[in-house]
């Protein structure tokens, strides 16, 4: 797709195009080495691209140690009941996962994602029909699981779907995977195209939308999430109310070691229209499906560094 801000169905498309001169100045050469490599290493079977993957968590758990922190902090939160060996082989685990998501992601922008078809496992698929089939929207409550973008591209394989995004600052990197995920998506709508999304969902279509992360105070509630008080983005209640749509949780998640995957959706939560419950709901669903595969989430993030005392210490310092 070369679109340059061109419009599909009303829509306002990034632009991708790759060809553009300031992405071939020497502070983007790094991007295009590690963009060859993951096209390499999306190309090789899955027990080499593993291996791969396995050497990238050793070199980032080795020289990121600000985010190998991170990890360990959100698993000393949210996993008390392990002793220390346990836990350390799980924050392993976790960038093991991460990393491997990097070649999954580049899968989905450049490969054959099709080719999973036939051992994908796709679970409570008559929730989104029921819904959709009821006349509303469905807003697909995800999560940042490692395999996020190959998820995108194997929903598109069962319904079609609209993803909402976060610009990334790097512009040849936000261009690179924005003209991947204009091959599985029907829309892309950026996070301030709130009439975007809100037409969207009036259509009765489905809209990807991932409230787990925090971005501190600013349009969030607090919910708990594995025993904390966490912040959590209260857009899940304002999509639901303005598109007339239901909120369908929804996780997608590699099978062990394996090009074998599954995604499931399942009940819509209860339609409250309060943002606290909303959130709470969310939170209870999102914990239950991490305990499920532990280190497939993106513990690198810091999930819980907004307090809900502002004077209460953050954790990660």
């Amino acid at each position: 797709m070369t679109q340059d801000n061109k419009k599909k169905d009303g829509h306002k498309i990034e632009d991708v195009r790759l060809l553009k001169a300031e992405y071939f100045k020497p502070k983007y050469w790094g991007i295009w080495l590690f963009m060859g490599f993951l096209f390499i290493s999306q190309l090789m079977p899955f027990k080499v691209q593993w291996q791969i993957s396995r050497g990238l968590a050793w070199l980032t758990m080795t020289l990121a140690k600000s985010r190998r922190r991170i990890a360990e902090v959100n698993v000393d939160i949210c996993f008390p009941e392990l002793n220390q060996t346990e836990k350390d082989a799980l924050v392993k685990k976790i960038f093991h996962e991460n990393m491997q998501g990097y070649i999954d992601s580049a899968t989905s922008w450049f490969g054959n994602y099709k080719r999973f078809k036939p051992t994908l496992e796709v679970r409570g698929k008559e929730h989104i029909d029921k819904v959709q089939q009821g006349g509303q929207g469905v807003v697909l409550a995800g999560a940042h699981f490692s395999i996020l973008d190959l998820a995108g591209a194997l929903t598109s394989l069962v319904i079609e779907m609209n993803v909402t995004y976060r610009p990334l600052d790097n512009k040849l990197m936000n261009a690179i995977m924005m003209r991947g995920r204009y091959r599985f998506v029907t829309h892309a709508y950026h996070k301030k195209d709130v009439k975007g999304f809100i037409d969207c969902l009036k259509r009765g279509d489905a809209l990807w939308y991932a409230p787990d992360q925090d971005y501190g105070r600013k349009h969030a509630v607090f919910a708990p999430l594995f025993g904390r008080q966490a912040s959590t983005i209260s857009g899940l209640t304002f999509l639901s109310k303005s598109g007339n749509a239901r909120i369908v949780p929804y996780s997608y998640h590699r099978k062990q070691d394996s090009h074998e995957y599954i995604l499931e959706f399942y009940e819509p939560l209860p339609d409250t229209g309060d943002e606290e419950q909303d959130a709470a709901a969310y939170n209870q669903w999102l914990e239950g499906a991490i305990r499920r595969y532990p280190a497939q989430y993106l513990w690198l993030h810091k999930r819980f560094k907004t307090q809900l005392n502002p004077d209460d210490a953050n954790p990660y310092k």
